[in-house]
């Protein structure tokens, strides 16, 4: 438990900052070959009219913070109590600033999977991927089950096939599965509580 706790914060902390130095510009700059954003690093050019009216554009930075800091964590599960944490750390700082960001750029940004059109006809109109016409829709992502959780989801996928299975998992000789029993019932069901009663907010 304390494993994932830490990890949990170690993610939300460093996706602050990777995503707000590189990740929101690679995720949401203006793209390159429909492959990744080219900038404002730093958010330093961020719509800030707040006289002129309209929404502020630190609030779009903040949201994806928050999922960029899921995506993240969706691996402290999967490689829970078998990684070092200086490896996590790496890990951790290179979805959130690249590969997080990168399929930010794809679907919700301007690149080639994108339903607001990244690829360019002859006349420079952008049109989404399929048919390259105005009736294909790209790709359309409810919630960030595509982006959020597939990326985090394949991402843990990784590195559970690269770790291998928990030491004592398994027995030596026979292969067969030890047991290994739960730590506390009543707070993995109020944990799946809170999280069930957030996602309504």
């Amino acid at each position: 438990v304390q494993n994932i706790l830490f990890k949990n914060f170690l993610d939300a902390s460093g996706a602050a900052i990777c995503f707000w130095l590189l990740g929101y510009g690679f995720a949401y700059g203006e793209t390159a070959g429909g492959f990744i954003g080219t900038g404002p690093f730093g958010l330093s050019d961020v719509y800030n009219h707040v006289g002129e009216g309209g929404p502020d554009g630190w609030h779009g930075w903040f949201f994806q913070w928050a999922f960029t800091g899921a995506a993240a964590t969706i691996v402290a599960g999967s490689v829970a109590e078998r990684c070092k944490i200086e490896a996590y750390f790496v890990y951790s700082i290179f979805i959130s600033t690249f590969i997080y960001p990168v399929v930010v750029h794809w679907v919700w940004g301007s690149g080639w999977l994108s339903a607001w059109g990244a690829v360019p006809d002859e006349e420079g109109n952008a049109f989404p991927i399929f048919t390259y016409g105005p009736d294909s829709n790209g790709v359309i992502d409810f919630a960030g089950s595509g982006v959020v959780h597939m990326c985090g989801g394949v991402s843990g996928l990784m590195g559970a096939l690269a770790l291998g299975p928990r030491k004592g998992r398994f027995d030596p000789i026979t292969r067969a599965t030890n047991p290994m029993p739960p730590h506390n019932q009543a707070l993995c069901a109020l944990g799946t509580g809170i999280l069930w009663f957030g996602w309504y907010g």
